[in-house]
Parts: C-alpha cells; sequence; structure tokens
C-alpha cells in the first residue's frame, strides 16, 4: 500500500454542490435516443467535462485514490481464495477507521470470518502419475505435460489394469448404440472420446447437434462405473479443440493488436495518461504470453484439472484424468489399432463402435487431490444510531472480491492474467466508503436515525458466499435490519442510465429512489425483482427489503480489461452522491419499510452494443419516432417522424421501455422487423442493427 492513498482521507469525500450538476439533469432529457446522433455528441462532451472538474472535488479524488489501490496489479484480482485478499481487507479495515466507523462488531475486531471451500487441486505433482504400457511401447506421463488428474473423478486412488478404448463411451437405448457392446473392462481403465457420435452432424440420431445427455461427462463416468471399469481416460474430440484453438488465435490476434495500438500511443509526444497505457501494455503483454502458451496444450486437447466439473458420489468412485490425444494415438498404433482421429472420424460416419481391449497393455493411474479450504473476512464498520430509531439496522453493502488471477469465473478462458475488477466491484466498495464518509457527516446533527453497518463482503464471485455467511451469523439481529442497500458493478455509467433493483421489495423505495434521484437527474431503470446474482439476494432471502444499484454489463466484466483507466470518476462521484442521500433517507424514515416478496427471475442488465437510431416521443402510448438519425439502421430500413410502433419482431411496443429492453438484448448485425402504423396504414420495416458509435 501506498501511503499517499490514505492520506488526509477524513476530509475528501464531501457532497457536490448541486450547481455542477444543472448540465447532466438537462443531458438525461436528450437519453430517449436509441442511438448517438451528432446533436447528442456535444451533449456528451459537456457531460464528460463536468465529469472532468467533478474528478478534481474531494469525493472524485478520493473515489480514484481508493479504486487505484484496490484494482491494483498489487492486488492479484483479489480472489477470495487468495492471500493477496487480505490487503484488500486491510486497507477497508484502515479506511473505514479514519472514516470514523466503530470497528469492533465481531468479539472486538470488525473482521467476520468466512470459510470457502477451495477447488480440489495438486499439492505434490510426484503423487499424480500415468504410466502406460503397450507391448514395448511404456509411457511415462507428468501433470501438465501429457495428463492431468481431473476432479470429477477420484481425489486419492491408485489402479492398475488393461487399456481399452471404448469410443465415446455411450450406452444408448434410444437410439440404440453401445460402445461396451460384447466387451469385458472390468477393472480395466477405458479410454474414451469426448462428447457423443456425430457431433457435428445435424442427422444424427443423437438429437442432431445438440448434446443429449450421453455427452456428459459425468454420465460417461458412471456408465464406465457401471462396466466395472477401473478407471476413465479422457480423450478431447477434435472438433472441440478446434474450437478452443480458433478463440485462442482470435484472442491472440487482438491481443497483439492492442499492444501494437498502445505501443504506438506511447511513441507520440502527446500521448495521454502515459501511466495508465504502460500499465495496459504491461497487462497485454503479461495476457498474450499466458494465452501463447496455453494454445501448445489446447492442440494436444489435454483438459484443465476443472475442465469435466466438480464431482458426484457415484463419479468420485474411481479416477478421471485427461491424456494428450497424440499420445494416446500413439498408444493405439502400438496396440496395431487406428489412430484416435481414424477412429473418431469412423464412429461418426457409420454410427458404429469400434471398441477393443488393448493386447499386451496395462496402465496404472495414481491420482493424489486435496480439498483444502481458505478463510477470508467480511469486514464491518458501524456507525451507531441514535435515538427511538437507534437499534434497527441499515446494511450498505459491496463486495470487494474478484475472480484473481483467472480461472474460476473468468470469462477470458486459458487466462493467467490480472483480473483488476475496477468495475467489478472495486467501484461498489469505494463508493460504500464514499457513502459512508457522506452519512457520517449527514447524520451529525440529527436526532434520531438507525444504526448503519457498511460491509465489505468477500466470497461473492463464489456464490454470495460472505453474505449468506452474514444473514446465517449477524453481528446485530437480522430480525431487526430494516433494509440493505447493495452496490455492484456501478463505475460504468452509459448514457445515463443507472438501474435500480429490489424496488418491489417495499412499497416504499419507488418514492425514495425518486427522491434521491431529484437534483442529479440520472435516468432510473427501475427493477421490482430483489433475488439475483449479488449479495441483495441474501437478504431479500431473509425478508429484509433491499435495494441494488448497478450500471450494467459490459464486455469487460469478468475479464482482465475490466480496467480502472475505463472508470469515470465524476459520474462515480454523483451515484456516490444520490446513493448517500438514499441511504440517508432510509436511515432516518421514521416507519420501518415493510417488506414485500417479488419475483425469482431476475434480468440483469446488459449495456446497450448496438443502435437503431430514434429519438422517441415521450413515454405515453403510442410510442412516436420523433426524428430519425441520418445513415443509421432506423434510416437504411425506411423508419420515418411519425411512424407510431406497435411491434419488433414478435415483442408488442407499448413504451419506450419495453424498445429499449429489446435493443439492450441485441447484437451488431441482427437482423429485425418492425411493425409500425403510418398515416392509419399498418406496415413492416426490415432492416439489420449495427453495432453502436462510441
Amino acid at each position: 500500500m501506498h501511503s499517499s492513498v490514505v492520506s488526509n482521507s477524513l476530509c475528501r469525500f464531501r457532497l457536490v454542490s448541486a450547481a455542477t450538476l444543472v448540465p447532466v439533469a438537462a443531458f438525461a432529457l436528450a437519453l430517449t435516443l436509441l442511438g448517438t446522433p451528432p446533436t447528442a455528441l456535444a451533449q456528451q462532451a459537456a457531460v464528460k467535462m463536468v465529469a472532468t472538474e467533478a474528478a478534481l472535488s474531494p469525493l472524485a479524488k478520493g473515489l480514484k485514490q481508493d479504486m487505484e489501490y484496490l484494482a491494483s496489479d498489487e492486488l492479484k484480482g483479489r480472489s477470495a481464495i487468495d492471500p493477496a485478499i487480505f490487503q484488500a481487507r486491510d486497507y477497508l479495515v484502515k479506511r473505514m477507521s479514519e472514516i470514523g466507523l466503530q470497528m469492533d462488531s465481531v468479539d472486538g475486531t470488525p473482521l467476520q470470518p468466512v470459510t470457502i471451500a477451495t477447488p480440489s487441486r495438486i499439492d505434490d505433482p510426484t503423487k499424480n502419475t500415468c504410466q502406460l504400457t503397450v507391448g514395448e511401447t511404456v509411457v511415462e506421463l507428468e501433470v501438465g505435460d501429457g495428463f492431468t488428474p481431473l476432479i470429477l473423478g477420484a481425489p486419492k486412488q491408485k489402479v492398475t489394469g488393461p487399456l481399452a478404448f471404448v469410443g465415446y463411451g455411450v450406452t444408448s437405448l434410444d437410439p440404440p448404440y453401445d460402445d461396451y457392446a460384447g466387451l469385458d473392462v472390468k477393472g480395466a481403465i477405458v479410454m474414451m472420446i469426448r462428447k457423443e457420435p456425430g457431433p457435428n452432424d445435424a442427422n444424427s440420431p443423437f438429437d442432431g447437434k445438440k448434446n443429449t445427455s450421453n455427452a456428459f461427462f459425468a454420465s460417461k463416468v458412471k456408465n464406465a462405473i457401471a462396466h466395472g471399469a477401473a478407471a476413465v481416460i479422457l480423450v478431447n474430440d477434435q472438433a472441440s479443440i478446434d474450437e478452443l484453438i480458433k478463440v485462442q488465435e482470435r484472442r491472440i490476434g487482438q491481443e497483439q493488436g492492442r499492444i501494437a495500438g498502445l505501443e504506438k500511443a506511447l511513441a507520440a509526444s502527446d500521448v495521454e495518461n502515459p501511466n495508465g497505457k504502460q500499465r495496459q501494455l504491461k497487462r497485454s503483454q503479461q495476457m498474450l504470453k499466458s494465452l501463447q502458451g496455453g494454445i501448445q496444450a489446447s492442440r494436444r486437447g489435454l483438459l484443465a484439472i476443472d475442465a469435466a466439473g466438480s464431482p458426484d458420489g457415484e463419479s468420485r468412485a474411481i479416477p478421471v484424468i485427461s491424456v494428450a490425444r497424440d499420445i494416446v494415438s500413439d498408444l493405439l498404433k502400438a496396440a496395431g489399432q487406428q489412430s484416435v482421429a481414424e477412429l473418431e472420424g469412423q464412429i461418426n460416419r457409420t454410427y458404429k463402435p469400434s471398441s477393443v481391449i488393448l493386447a499386451n497393455s496395462e496402465a496404472t493411474v495414481s491420482v493424489d487431490l486435496t480439498n483444502p479450504s481458505f478463510t477470508s473476512e467480511n469486514v464491518i464498520g458501524r456507525l451507531p444510531g441514535k435515538g427511538d430509531l437507534a437499534d434497527e439496522i441499515v446494511v450498505v453493502g459491496a463486495h470487494y472480491d474478484h475472480v484473481g488471477m483467472g480461472g474460476t469465473g473468468s470469462l477470458a478462458p486459458g487466462t493467467i492474467a490480472v483480473h483488476n475488477g475496477a468495475d467489478d466491484n472495486a467501484s461498489g466498495t469505494v463508493t460504500m466508503l464514499g457513502t459512508a464518509t457522506n452519512l457520517t457527516d449527514m447524520l451529525q446533527e440529527v436526532a434520531s436515525h438507525r444504526t448503519v453497518l457498511f460491509i465489505g463482503f468477500t466470497g461473492e464471485e463464489r456464490g454470495l458466499l460472505g453474505s449468506k455467511h452474514y444473514v446465517k451469523n449477524p453481528v446485530l439481529p437480522i430480525e431487526k435490519t430494516s433494509s440493505m442497500l447493495n452496490l455492484d458493478m456501478v463505475g460504468r455509467l452509459k448514457d445515463n442510465e443507472l438501474y435500480v433493483y429490489g424496488v418491489g421489495t417495499s412499497p416504499s423505495w419507488k418514492q425514495v429512489i425518486q427522491r434521491a434521484n431529484a437534483e442529479f437527474g440520472f435516468k432510473l431503470i427501475e427493477e421490482s425483482g430483489g433475488y439475483g446474482p449479488s449479495d441483495h439476494d441474501s437478504f431479500t432471502r431473509s425478508s429484509v427489503p433491499v435495494l441494488f444499484y448497478f450500471t450494467g454489463l459490459h464486455n469487460d466484466y469478468h475479464r482482465p480489461s475490466d480496467d480502472f483507466d475505463k472508470i469515470d470518476f465524476g459520474d462515480l462521484a454523483r451515484i456516490t452522491d444520490m446513493v448517500s442521500k438514499a441511504a440517508f433517507e432510509m436511515v432516518t424514515m421514521p416507519q420501518r419499510p415493510s417488506f414485500a416478496q417479488t419475483p425469482k427471475g431476475v434480468q440483469i442488465r446488459k449495456q446497450r452494443m448496438v443502435y437503431l437510431g430514434v429519438q422517441l416521443s415521450s413515454d405515453a402510448p403510442p410510442v412516436t419516432v420523433v426524428s430519425v438519425l441520418p445513415g443509421s439502421p432506423a434510416a437504411k430500413a425506411g423508419l420515418e417522424k411519425g411512424d407510431q410502433i406497435q411491434k419488433i419482431g414478435k415483442a408488442v411496443i407499448t413504451t419506450n421501455n419495453d424498445l429499449q429492453s429489446w435493443v439492450r438484448a441485441r447484437s451488431p448485425q441482427e437482423n429485425f422487423e418492425i411493425t409500425v402504423l403510418r398515416e392509419g396504414q399498418q406496415q413492416r420495416i426490415s432492416g439489420k442493427l449495427e453495432k453502436r458509435p462510441d
């Protein structure tokens, strides 16, 4: 931690004045546009100017300093099961202490331990061995070089037996097919290809190109156990290898292009933010190296330790390992058989098994995997209540963990690189700290208010573990917890749109969020549901009314590219101030908000990636086109001013939000058909959506 990060922090968070927000509120009126016409660019520039000014304020500077540390490479992506999470924990403790919160809620400390089960792993590679013998051919394999034990199978076991090749390892009644027909594999170590016969055949009797349950890893292992096999060797199928390599080559090309662009930018004499670009360059070079190394293993078809999924009661009965495709081919040829590719192709063409027990063969497989646990902590700071409301509690929470160096939770498969998690969820964490400072000031002269717990949750990325643990083990009674406000991914505001979930969990919430937003002018997108993949869900399930603020999913989500440099701290300061006002009302409202149950199905929104290019009338029906952006998809399709939009595809459009929701779920180059009422006549207009201008 750099000492400059935490200096003078007590005075750096303050509400920005309403005067600086007037241009932003005015800008919100133009946001019914589903695109970025030239007239809006000037408005966006004005907003960016306001954001730059706000970034100089004590609030935005404090948010920026906090995030610069929490999203730094030093913290290695803040995995809840990596010791680097302790640095983030200690930083939260220090910042909460500086704000003036009481730090003794858990047996005199601010730390609530949460034990997290970690994936099986290899502690001692020498105890994980594989020796394969066919005639005079003997192959001894090491972990990572031709063989990987898989957590799907037994964690600790050593077996020896003859080798058998059993095709896809499938036994099916419909369609009738059995790779084990006429074969006695009791005590044998069976080698099988991933998936099922004819995976790319639209006319395959196994439901065409769709996988049936026969293709599932666990199904294959259970079938092997039912036939008496002593162990399973999984051999990756060629189609899966090709697809993975294609993805990796594309990502390598993208990374090489990104590196070239950054190097060119850094070579310019007028380069902006050189330190930030140097950090990006370093991360891109790290990622490129990881991708280039990973593609070699991919070509051999070696599966990662967790690639076949987690074990269940049955699959843990025998060892399950992955062996490189080229090694299995060599063994088959040594036994006088065809290669894996030839056998795979033959089965796919004929839908007839090609199984065989290899003569003069023996295999010894030894696996030794551990299932350790790791303990990290929820960090709890308390702002004591006063007066008649002091016994009730409001929780303001944000998870501070992320996905570490990749692996579990990462959407950049095969990449070992720091996933900094600036938006997810350093943004929510620093907003929580800013809200804590604001509320401390705002409540000083208030005679009666609820106790506020500010909680940095661990383990959210591994299944909301920190918040689940808290509601089962609350430091103050959960039945006296009147509400919970959750902050997760609030750092990437786009089009001034701010999502608020949980509005339906209390009849009080709609007015609370609207009053808080009155001077800030966000375009609030209200969602009733209180469930979903973030920590508010744990409180909803405990019948606590919740609000969850969120700026939307984006293409950097759970990838190494979720970087500090992509956060607009002016916008984040506005969100922090608005959230502080909402929290203030939650803490001071005379009557405890009542809880209302909401449906469990919740759609987590993604920021719009495409645009249509129309400006719409006010939200009252009918949805009418006010103007069409020249050159936009709407213009090319033939939409005109005055058209009343009735349907798009099968979706009935009655409000502007209906149309915006439809567009938000689409991708570039998707076709659309819009039904409009034009001069009293119904018409259908077709076109193609395009990538949204930056």
